[in-house]
């Protein structure tokens, strides 16, 4: 089966039987989700900006943002369109659809939370010429995550990467200007098991 096609069958089925929780986006819960949103945002000052979710699901990060009184014109992007219905539904001010959709517009960030995690037949492939799109659409910085090589036990299911590895990719292949943070605990207790990478198109101030 297509990819693509595998990974619109497995979401549509997680969003049947979770409904619209973080268990339905492959979240362990809503505080571990939450805990990788807020990894992603240290990479600047959304407030006013563009912002794309790639890979949004049913738009959770605009949820937190709105939660927290962070204002942005948000862009969610999926590829499963029963998640982009439930977005739309909660969030009308905003926007959801396709990459293509979207195609030559600009965006300030970009985040991109769990997208990288289910096992493919070709992850290292998918993810460079992803994250190597991506940085192309924004103007001010790009932030991902993904599950670190650097653990002691690692589901078949999900892919597990080097953090140098992509560290090395961005800043030789993308931008002089990268951080990477491997310090954070998604689950509270429970050593770091991914990481987060801010690739940046200028020196932070």
């Amino acid at each position: 089966m297509n990819e693509t096609l595998r990974l619109r069958d497995h979401y549509h089925a997680l969003l049947q039987r979770h409904g619209d929780t973080a268990e339905a986006a492959q979240y362990s819960s809503r505080e571990s989700q939450e805990r990788r949103f807020l990894q992603l945002m240290r990479i600047g000052d959304l407030r006013g900006s563009r912002v794309l979710d790639f890979g949004c699901g049913t738009g959770h990060l605009a949820t937190f943002l709105r939660e927290r009184g962070i204002c942005v014109a948000y862009t969610g992007v999926d590829v499963v369109e029963e998640l982009l219905g439930v977005g739309r539904a909660k969030h009308p001010q905003h926007r959801f659809g396709q990459l293509a959709d979207f195609t030559g517009e600009a965006f300030d960030y970009v985040m991109v939370s769990g997208v990288y995690n289910n096992r493919r037949t070709d992850n290292r492939r998918f993810w460079q010429s992803s994250v190597r799109e991506l940085f192309e659409l924004c103007t001010r910085g790009l932030a991902f995550n993904m599950m670190s090589a650097y653990v002691d036990f690692e589901d078949p299911n999900l892919f597990y990467e080097k953090p140098e590895t992509v560290f090395t990719f961005v800043k030789q292949e993308l931008t002089p200007f990268v951080n990477l943070l491997h310090d954070y605990e998604v689950k509270a207790g429970v050593i770091p098991f991914e990481f987060c990478i801010q690739a940046l198109k200028a020196p932070a101030p």
